[in-house]
């Protein structure tokens, strides 16, 4: 593996201004605040679905909202100890509560028929922040704490400042971004690192996708959002969790037969959707009929990148599991030449 002190040469990215939250969580997670999310309680008794700008919750000061989703909401925020940036993510189902006015504690729409629904998205919610402060990896954001306030749960992360790997795909279709090969290498070799230490720890990511990938402004790649995480051998909490175009069959099944190889999977399939701007058919689709065009036929592609590094990610990308990857190591013997 490459050293994991050394950054990969950096990508030719003249984005100007704009963070990295504002490029990812913001194309990855925004939603409209939902208006039926305080049904049940007077209007008067509900306060704005996000933490204001300038609220302090135990030593951390709000800077402003990052982005959210079905589950939970994003934000940049200051830790004023220390004097440094930090993510917070608040555990925050809107479709089972609202903010209530005054206290901006997090109350559930019905009590009774809420409350175990809450309860399990936030045991959930706190699983990840257990698994993520677990984690001592150059490739995963640091956890910092997690805690309790405002009658729902929080935890606070490392700030990484860059982009998404999905906007450098677009710059990239667009013509705004070169991607050498070197670069490109390096990128991968990285990524597979975190996968490697991930399947060490017998753990599958199972959300690998371009909107998950960031890259610093050292070029260094940060895998993010673990929520779908689970135990390689079985979970019996695990739920299907898909995205399209970036999935494999398996992983659409209850107890379908995933393994590093599901990973590996995403991770060639995100690497297609840098390459070509556009994403893969769905899996189960393409066992049947498969009208992906392989990398290593791509004439433009071809002038860029050597054929036997191409055909490495079009083996990831296989639709069957018995043809693809089944270990990292695998797939870097094909791209240690490159190294």
């Amino acid at each position: 593996m490459m050293p994991d002190s050394s950054p990969v040469a950096p990508l030719e990215h003249p984005r100007k201004g704009g963070s990295l939250m504002d490029d990812i969580l913001a194309a990855a997670n925004e939603a409209e605040i939902d208006s039926s999310a305080a049904a049940g309680a007077a209007e008067c008794d509900v306060a704005p679905k996000f933490l204001p700008d300038g609220h302090t919750i135990r030593s951390y000061t709000i800077t402003r909202t990052l982005g959210s989703g079905g589950f939970g909401i994003t934000y940049l925020a200051r830790e004023n100890r220390l004097r440094r940036r930090v993510v917070i993510k608040e555990n925050f189902p809107a479709s089972l509560c609202y903010r209530q006015a005054g206290t901006l504690d997090v109350m559930l729409n019905n009590p009774e028929t809420g409350k175990e629904g809450f309860d399990w998205g936030r045991g959930n919610f706190l699983r990840e922040a257990r698994l993520l402060s677990s984690f001592d990896h150059p490739g995963i954001a640091k956890v910092y704490s997690y805690f309790e306030a405002h009658k729902t749960s929080y935890y606070a992360t490392e700030y990484i400042d860059g982009v998404s790997l999905g906007q450098v795909a677009q710059d990239y279709a667009l013509g705004r971004t070169q991607i050498t090969q070197e670069s490109l290498v390096g990128l991968m070799a990285r990524l597979l690192d975190t996968l490697d230490y991930l399947h060490h720890r017998k753990l599958l990511h199972r959300d690998v996708k371009p909107d998950n990938v960031l890259i610093t402004r050292n070029g260094l790649p940060k895998l993010i959002d673990f929520g779908a995480a689970r135990d390689e051998y079985g979970d019996s909490n695990t739920s299907v969790v898909e995205s399209l175009g970036f999935t494999p069959s398996e992983q659409g099944e209850i107890n379908g037969n995933m393994g590093p190889w599901t990973d590996l999977y995403a991770l060639g399939a995100t690497f297609y959707y840098l390459l070509t701007g556009t994403c893969l058919p769905g899996c189960r689709q393409r066992e049947l009929y498969d009208s992906a065009q392989p990398l290593a036929s791509h004439p433009k592609l071809l002038r860029q990148f050597d054929i036997d590094l191409l055909r490495s990610i079009d083996h990831a990308i296989r639709p069957m599991v018995a043809e693809r990857y089944h270990s990292v190591s695998q797939w870097m013997d094909d791209i240690r030449p490159f190294c």
